[in-house]
């Protein structure tokens, strides 16, 4: 399954260029040229034999339901936030807004043009906090974890000369801990990118070892679960399932 951002194209183009690459599933959101131009654009192609059916669609998200085999299933949502620091808030709201359609399964991904520390942006101003923690919260409230990556750091780039040269980490995938048991084997790859200043990223939901053998699925710790109000049950419970185990089994029960 792909999905595409900015595609700048009308239904026709998508479908036509859908077919071209050899997917015969798709569902598009067409682009907005209300400014009388060409601008946004979502997309979400997939091959005939993955079950999926779009539940929901805007100028920033497409909501899937993917069926696994005949009893499994979990939920894709493909975003794209907004660029403008005023009206980021918009895409935390619709984040919170679809959680709450949706208990089980839940990966969500694309770019959300919002860092979630310091440390993902290199050059130009410092990210404000206030931003980043606003973000933060959104995660925290919709049950979602950031699955961390393999490859290079950052996903986007001004492409601009030494001075004044910017990188952040944009684009992400996120998911409940349902997802994550369900799809143990998954992992996030950035690839190198092209002409688009963006890399393309992969999550990988079965490990396939032809793509890079070396990088194994890891337990990464999220500042913001320490707010949660179960926080210090969930630890003490999955904490005294581990008996006598060593601490990283202990870690791997509190993941799970």
């Amino acid at each position: 399954m792909v999905f595409l951002m900015e595609t700048k194209q009308t239904s026709e183009e998508n479908e036509s260029l859908r077919n071209e690459m050899g997917f015969e599933k798709g569902e598009s959101w067409p682009m907005d040229n209300s400014g009388g131009g060409r601008a946004g654009g979502l997309s979400v192609w997939w091959k005939e034999e993955i079950n999926a059916t779009a539940m929901s669609g805007s100028l920033h998200h497409i909501d899937m339901k993917i069926v696994e085999g005949t009893d499994e299933v979990w939920r894709f949502t493909g975003v794209y936030g907004w660029p403008e620091g005023s009206d980021k808030e918009q895409m935390w709201d619709l984040i919170r807004k679809l959680s709450n359609q949706w208990e089980g399964a839940w990966l969500c991904g694309g770019d959300l043009n919002q860092v979630l520390t310091a440390a993902e942006k290199a050059g130009g101003r410092a990210p404000v906090e206030r931003d980043m923690q606003a973000f933060r919260d959104c995660l925290l409230d919709a049950q979602l974890s950031d699955l961390g990556y393999t490859g290079y750091d950052f996903t986007w780039e001004n492409k601009r000369a030494t001075e004044g040269y910017i990188e952040e980490r944009l684009d992400r995938f996120v998911a409940t801990a349902a997802w994550q048991h369900m799809f143990r084997q998954g992992r996030v790859l950035h690839l190198d990118k092209l002409r688009s200043d963006h890399r393309p990223i992969v999550c990988d939901t079965h490990g396939d070892d032809d793509i890079d053998p070396k990088w194994g699925w890891s337990f990464k710790f999220e500042p913001m679960w320490v707010k949660h109000e179960n926080c210090e049950k969930v630890v003490a419970e999955a904490w005294g399932m581990a008996g006598e185990a060593d601490a990283l089994c202990k870690l791997n029960v509190v993941r799970e």
